[in-house]
């Protein structure tokens, strides 16, 4: 149990790590540069984005289930 927690938290930390470099991603389009590395990147963090919002909610879900049990 101690391992999977451990692995759980891992998890969420990289979540949170990915989160803000998304946020960072996004500075290049503020500051209007063009380019394709921007744009790659720019995609990459929506689709890494997308995988953490279905991560989380699986787990709220589970959270609520274990709750109801």
């Amino acid at each position: 149990m101690s391992e999977e927690r451990d692995t759980g938290k891992r998890g969420r930390l990289f979540e949170d790590i990915f989160i803000l470099v998304s946020i960072l991603a996004l500075w290049p389009v503020v500051l209007g540069w063009q380019g394709l590395v921007y744009e790659i990147a720019l995609y990459a963090a929506l689709g890494g984005l997308i995988y953490i919002f279905f991560r989380r909610m699986r787990r709220f879900r589970e959270a609520r289930q274990e709750m109801e049990e």
